[in-house]
């Protein structure tokens, strides 16, 4: 999901129309409805416009939330359920799981190496 489905996301979440917001950044209705469709991409000086008038950083409305990242690059969903939980847990128990994960992709990639 990319920036024209997360500027429709946090325009509609605000309760912003096409036409309020494309007056509020200095555009046309059409223009802003191209962008939500991928039609047209903005130039910079509009996307930071936009995201001033949204009330979101930039790095969000381009890239989308941190859900969103995650989706995109963890496929595996139960490692992200797992992750989640693991956020949960006190600071020393998450270096514990962190130290765990380093430990087992250390042995991996020394047995790889020595595989080779």
């Amino acid at each position: 999901m990319g920036f024209a489905y997360n500027l429709k996301k946090y325009r509609t979440a605000r309760g912003i129309s096409q036409d309020e917001l494309s007056k509020r950044i200095g555009s046309h209705a059409v223009q802003l409805s191209r962008y939500e469709h991928g039609l047209s991409v903005p130039s910079v000086e509009v996307v930071k416009k936009i995201s001033e008038a949204l009330d979101v950083s930039i790095d969000e409305l381009v890239f989308g939330d941190k859900d969103q990242k995650i989706d995109q690059t963890i496929k595996d969903r139960e490692l992200i359920t797992l992750f989640q939980k693991v956020e949960l847990l006190s600071g020393k128990q998450r270096e514990t799981v962190k130290e765990l994960l380093n430990a087992f992709i250390f042995q991996k990639d020394i047995q790889q190496k020595l595989a080779q």
